[in-house]
């Protein structure tokens, strides 16, 4: 009997023992979940809110590099209201270099650079051949290209973006997306068909609208070709 005893407390100390060493795997399994819970959570990325707060600055005919002009500067660009150009488009207005109802089947081409101060989330770009004249542009001139470019030298310059073309509406639109704040070449070139009724001075060969996503106020361009 006493034999027995001491073998059934041989099974108890065993026992306990594997209680033990399972309650301490427990444990190490609980501190491990923990360690990695936290570490993973320590690194999760923080989104960061992106400021967008550009705004147009001015507008001219670009000269570097190989960009070009068959327009000349009929009224300066300046702010009216917040808008580049003024919203009636008062301003930003360029005319052909010669007369357009002379040259059939002719291209012109047009570079304006863009300035743009500090960063915006989009620009959306819209440009429309007119017929609200004696001269009937949309009826008789086609767009080439139409692009928006780095104005740097030839070189160095970039293409940003090809504004998709609609000759069916004599028209051009397209968004950019985010833009850097830096000087931009809206690049267009224009090719005339069999033009009649002739222009006159002054009538609208296509007028162009700029408008930018941006918390800042002067966020609106307007910008018009005419004949010279």
């Amino acid at each position: 009997m006493k034999g027995g005893k001491k073998i059934m407390k041989g099974k108890k100390g065993a026992v306990a023992t594997w209680v033990i060493v399972l309650i301490f795997l427990g444990i190490l399994s609980v501190v491990g979940i923990g360690v990695y819970v936290a570490t993973t959570l320590s690194f999760v990325p923080v989104a960061v809110a992106v400021d967008y707060d550009g705004e147009f600055d001015d507008g001219f005919l670009a000269t570097k590099g190989d960009f070009y002009n068959d327009f000349q500067e009929g009224t300066d660009c300046n702010i009216t209201s917040d808008v580049l150009g003024g919203s009636g488009y008062t301003a930003c207005i360029y005319n052909t270099s010669s007369n357009i109802s002379k040259l059939n089947s002719t291209t012109f081409q047009f570079d304006f650079v863009i300035d743009i101060d500090n960063d915006v989330e989009d620009m959306e770009i819209e440009g429309k051949l007119q017929n609200t004249g004696v001269g009937q542009a949309k009826d008789d001139v086609n767009i080439i290209e139409a692009e928006l470019w780095t104005y740097e030298e030839a070189n160095d310059k970039m293409l940003v973006y090809e504004i998709p073309i609609d000759n069916e509406d004599g028209e051009f639109e397209g968004n950019t997306g985010v833009l850097v704040g830096d000087e931009y070449v809206l690049h267009v070139i224009l090719k005339t068909k069999r033009v009649l009724p002739i222009f006159t001075i002054g009538d609208d060969i296509m007028r162009i609208k700029l408008d930018l996503t941006t918390d800042e106020d002067v966020d609106a361009a307007r910008i018009t070709l005419e004949s010279g």
